[in-house]
C-alpha cells in the first residue's frame, strides 16, 4: 500500500534531525534536489520582492518564509509526516495512531514537494516554502521540472501494491502513472453536499476527509486486513464515518455527510 499526499503550507517548526547540508547524498533524487535547493538559495539571496512573487508568498508572511528558505540547508529536520501540519495532516492525526500504525504510516506515505520532488513520510526534512507552482531560477516551474524525474524514479518506488492518490491537482500533475501501472492507482476525490443542492469538492472538508481516510487505511493495513482494491478503500471510508464510495474511471469518489 502506498498513500500519495500533498504537502501543506503550514509546517511544524524546529526539529532534532541533522541538517540537509550534512546528508544530502546520492539517492535517486539527490542531484535534482541539489539543483532546486541551489536555485532556491539563489532566489532568496536576491531581491526580496521578486523572490516572494516567484514563491507565491502572501505579503504578510513573505519575510519569515524567505528567511526560512534561506536556512534550508542548515535548519534542523524532522520526519516529513510530522513536519507537514495542514488540514490533511490534522485529519491523519499521526499522534493518535498506535506505535505500530505510526511506523506503517511513516513508511507508506509519500508527500509531493516543489523543493524535494517527493519524500517518504519518515524522511527528515527542514521547514521550507516552495509550492509546486513556484518559479525557480534556471529551473522554471518547480512542478514541471520534477515531472520527468518522478516518472522515472517512482516507476521503481511504487512498483507493487495499491497506490491511493490523495493529492491535490497541482501535485497530481507532478506524476501520472503509466499505462502498465494505472490499474493499481486510485485517485480519490471527496464530494460534499452544497447549499444549492448536489455535491462538489469543498476544500477544507475534502482535505480533512483525505487525511482521515489515509489514517483509516493505515489502521486497516496494520490490523492485517487488505488494502488492495476499491472495496478495501470503501471499507476504510466507512470505518471513518464516510458515506458512499463510487468507483470512477481511474479512481473513486467518496461522499461526506
Amino acid at each position: 500500500m502506498h498513500l500519495l499526499l500533498p504537502p501543506s503550507e503550514g509546517k511544524a517548526r524546529g526539529g532534532r534531525g541533522r541538517p540537509l547540508r550534512d546528508r544530502l547524498g546520492d539517492d535517486p533524487l539527490g542531484e535534482a534536489r541539489r539543483r532546486t535547493i541551489d536555485a532556491l538559495l539563489d532566489l532568496v539571496g536576491g531581491d526580496p520582492g521578486a523572490a516572494a512573487a516567484a514563491l507565491l508568498l502572501p505579503a504578510g508572511m513573505a519575510a519569515v518564509a524567505l528567511a526560512t528558505d534561506a536556512d534550508v540547508l542548515d535548519a534542523r529536520t524532522m520526519p516529513a509526516l510530522r513536519r507537514y501540519a495542514g488540514v490533511v495532516y490534522d485529519g491523519l492525526a499521526l499522534d493518535t495512531l498506535t506505535a505500530a500504525e505510526q511506523r506503517l504510516a511513516l513508511r507508506s506515505t509519500f508527500v509531493f514537494s516543489g523543493l524535494f520532488g517527493v519524500v517518504r513520510g519518515d524522511e527528515p526534512i527542514p521547514d521550507y516554502r516552495v509550492p509546486a507552482k513556484a518559479v525557480l531560477p534556471g529551473i522554471g516551474v518547480a512542478g514541471t521540472f520534477w515531472r520527468p524525474i518522478l516518472t522515472e524514479v517512482l516507476a521503481t518506488t511504487l512498483r507493487r501494491g495499491l497506490v491511493v492518490d490523495l493529492r491535490s491537482s497541482d501535485y497530481a500533475a507532478m506524476w501520472r502513472p503509466n499505462r502498465a501501472d494505472a490499474d493499481r492507482v486510485l485517485a480519490v476525490r471527496v464530494l460534499s453536499p452544497t447549499p444549492r443542492g448536489g455535491h462538489a469538492v469543498i476544500s477544507y472538508t475534502s482535505k480533512l476527509a483525505k487525511g482521515r481516510v489515509a489514517a483509516a487505511l493505515v489502521r486497516r493495513r496494520a490490523a492485517g486486513r487488505p488494502v488492495a482494491s476499491v472495496d478495501d478503500v470503501a471499507a476504510a471510508w466507512a470505518d471513518c464515518g464516510g458515506l458512499d464510495c463510487v468507483p470512477t474511471a481511474g479512481g473513486v469518489d467518496l461522499y461526506t455527510t
